[in-house]
């Protein structure tokens, strides 16, 4: 059975929510290796409503504090922290808690620069501790089932892929300042926050990327409110961008909301042997119950058809690994996996290094696009190519 887990829940906002419902799903299900007993947010309100509910729900007697000092001075047993805070503090909070003795499961993306990244990995090989990147997608079914449909030879050897998604979201509608428009406060826009789920995605099913060539750019000015002012986004709100495969895949990626008219999506993906469609929903999660596969004779399979023949090949063992009481989504599986390698001491499937190539990708998108240049992945994951994050990092003080 291995060990009960006592966790800290770190920052108590939006994301933290949908952890939340992973958690109750789990004890539903009856997972009883772990219990909540913190929750840690600057706002002593949300911390106070995140400890109600899950008194509410489950039982649970949650201490509440208004910061990390706070928490690890306390003398409270924690084994590890949930991480859900804004991207600018992932670093520090990480830094923070590992040097304080506790493991943690860290939201994507795991730092808000590679520095960052970089500096959280070194801190958890300093204590030889675990620090994990919360990254739901690839665990779903739907992205087992195409890791499976090419690794195991059904559509063949991935050879080219296209994402592409276009819409109009009016920039006269001011909306409200938020932490994510500010890019040194959030590192990125879509093409790390969402889209930081598709890179790691991809990474999953195709293997490393070896250089990109992008451009970024924001077409419209896109104020925001703050306070009696109007701010504008730094982020993007245009990329278009070729990934090199060190396999030989390529891929082309391409995102706007600033296309107006009758918008559209596309995600392909092609092997030797047949092809993966999906014209729907642009998201890796798009695949999770849409789209077909089609093989070169031209037998056609739903994703409902292909993922019960995945199924089909799994263990017991293996099912059970991968979908413990039979819980098919991503962030419900996250925290499963941070739970049961503490419990068990074993590695967690996509620890900060993990992380940390994933974010190296994005980032080169990023890069390019300020640059003009093709960039090698490598050359972002050293520092050598670091133009576009050097201003966040100087902020930092990475």
């Amino acid at each position: 059975m291995g060990k009960t887990i006592d966790i800290a829940i770190v920052g108590c906002g939006g994301m933290a929510g949908a952890h939340l419902n992973g958690y109750e799903e789990l004890l539903r299900g009856g997972e009883r290796r772990f219990r909540i007993v913190a929750a840690v947010d600057e706002v002593k309100e949300g911390a106070d409503a995140f400890a109600q509910r899950l008194h509410d729900s489950v039982g649970f007697d949650v201490k509440t504090f208004t910061s990390v000092d706070k928490l690890l001075n306390s003398g409270l047993h924690i084994d590890g922290a949930d991480i859900c805070s804004p991207h600018g503090l992932h670093h520090v909070l990480s830094c923070q808690l590992l040097a304080g003795g506790v493991n943690v499961l860290c939201e994507k993306p795991i730092g808000v620069t590679v520095k960052a990244s970089k500096k959280i990995a070194a801190m958890a090989k300093k204590t030889g501790l675990v620090a994990a990147t919360a990254e739901q997608c690839r665990r779903s079914i739907g992205q087992r089932t195409i890791h499976w449909a090419f690794n195991d030879g059904l559509l063949g050897q991935p050879r080219m892929w296209w994402a592409i998604a276009a819409s109009w979201r009016d920039p006269a509608q001011v909306g409200g300042w938020h932490w994510r428009i500010d890019r040194k406060l959030g590192g990125c826009g879509m093409v790390m926050d969402s889209g930081a789920h598709w890179v790691d995605t991809m990474r999953y099913w195709f293997g490393e990327v070896d250089s990109v060539y992008a451009r970024v750019e924001q077409i419209y000015d896109r104020p925001h409110q703050k306070g009696d002012r109007l701010v504008n986004s730094t982020q993007e709100d245009f990329w278009t961008c070729i990934f090199n495969f060190a396999s030989g895949l390529i891929g082309t990626w391409s995102w706007t909301i600033s296309a107006p008219g009758k918008g559209f999506t596309q995600l392909t993906m092609a092997g030797t042997k047949g092809s993966l469609i999906d014209s729907d929903i642009f998201h890796p999660a798009a695949f999770q119950a849409r789209g077909e596969a089609q093989l070169l004779d031209g037998t056609s399979y739903n994703m409902e058809k292909l993922q019960q023949m995945y199924q089909e090949t799994l263990s017991s063992r293996k099912r059970n690994q991968l979908f413990p009481y039979g819980i098919t989504g991503g962030v419900t599986l996250e925290l499963w996996d941070f739970i049961d390698a503490l419990s068990k001491g074993r590695p967690v499937e996509i620890d900060v290094e993990e992380g940390l190539r994933s974010k190296a990708v994005s980032e080169a998108v990023y890069e390019s696009g300020k640059s003009g240049d093709v960039v090698k992945v490598k050359d972002v994951l050293s520092g050598k190519v670091n133009a576009y994050q050097k201003d966040v990092d100087r902020m930092w003080k990475l």
